[in-house]
């Protein structure tokens, strides 16, 4: 009777205990399969708690750690390629981008080729420039976009991927990126994947474009905060001036008192003394140099341009267009500040470089 007893005894504990443990691994699935969903998220709050659930459930859910984070490098991965593969601003950007660069390459020489003021060939010119504007306008165009939720997308993915290289370098310490730090981890990430190394070169070509931008737009509002010197005629056609050199790649120039003090005696000297010529009848005057070092210009004056004919500044900066000498110091590649003074019908322009500009 006692046997029986006992045996009905043990066979309940064994079928109570049988029923908590089945309860108890059904509870771990569902939290690892959880816990798994969560290393999914873009957002890293969810992905360290899947991270903590885990590692909290002891060594016989490692297993199925390693497998969760597996899979989730996939799924991060796959965003990534989601990303490179659709039509956006990135690769709209990039295609008028290469278009512009080409050009911008191939019209150079031609900006810099004389032409012996040959009517025709100057309107051609003209007519190239033209193009490569409408091409750098549709280039800042894109741009200008909004790409915050691609730059989001890209960095949250590259985030999760980083993480989960940490993760896997506790279940297996002998992997290679162990060694590396978080930057090279990174690195290594983006250019283990093409989709990823391409977004990241497409956000590079849209930065130097933004650059470019930021960088004209600079140089506009030095011009424009020169308010006791500088007059409107003479920011007007520096804003002309560093549209056309930024549209051909070249940097925008920013006017110099010093410099343009030097350009203002010369087109006044070139008015009241009859002359027409860089070189100056006027004693300590005689050179472009001269004149820069008498007006104290602390850097060095590379070049100068004279108009004489109309007070409009456009039409100064379309005489010096169409004349061979006059484009290529408006378009020299080295100078990064100019000088422009006008008396009346008569312009004086120079190009230097100053050292910080």
């Amino acid at each position: 009777m006692k046997q029986l007893l006992f045996t009905a005894i043990s066979s309940l504990i064994i079928g109570f205990a049988s029923q908590i443990h089945a309860e108890e691994s059904s509870t771990n699935m569902t939290a690892i399969r959880t816990a798994a969903q969560w290393l999914n998220s873009p957002e890293a709050s969810k992905r360290k708690a899947a991270s903590r659930t885990f590692l909290m459930m002891g060594p016989e859910a490692l297993v199925h750690y390693k497998t969760a984070l597996l899979a989730s490098q996939k799924v991060h991965l796959d965003r990534i390629v989601q990303v490179d593969k659709s039509k956006n601003i990135l690769t709209e950007h990039d295609d008028i981008a290469r278009q512009l660069h080409t050009e911008r390459e191939r019209v150079m020489p031609l900006i810099l080729t004389d032409y012996h003021k040959e009517p025709k060939k100057v309107q051609m010119l003209r007519e190239e420039m033209t193009s490569l504007m409408d091409l750098y306008n549709k280039t800042t165009k894109f741009a200008k976009g909004d790409t915050a939720v691609i730059e989001n997308s890209l960095n949250s993915s590259v985030d999760a991927l980083c993480e989960i290289a940490r993760e896997l370098e506790k279940l297996d310490p002998e992997l290679d990126t162990k060694s590396l730090d978080a930057d090279e981890l990174r690195e290594r990430i983006i250019k283990d994947s093409l989709e990823a190394d391409h977004v990241v070169q497409l956000l590079a070509s849209l930065q130097k474009t933004r650059k470019e931008i930021a960088s004209l737009a600079e140089v506009e509002k030095l011009n424009a905060d020169n308010k006791s010197w500088c007059t409107s005629s003479m920011k007007s056609f520096a804003t002309v001036v560093n549209y056309e050199r930024t549209v051909i790649g070249l940097r925008a120039l920013r006017i110099e008192e010093k410099l343009s003090d030097a350009a203002t005696g010369h087109s006044s000297d070139m008015a009241s003394k009859g002359f027409f010529a860089h070189e100056s009848p006027v004693p300590n005057k005689k050179t472009p140099w001269d004149r820069a070092a008498l007006a104290q210009f602390d850097g060095n004056a590379s070049g100068e341009n004279i108009f004489m004919g109309s007070t409009d500044f456009q039409a100064a900066y379309n005489g010096w267009f169409g004349s061979d000498g006059h484009r290529f110091i408006m378009f020299s590649d080295g100078p990064n500040c100019t000088g422009i003074g006008i008396a009346g019908i008569h312009w004086t322009m120079m190009v230097g470089s100053k050292k910080g500009w």
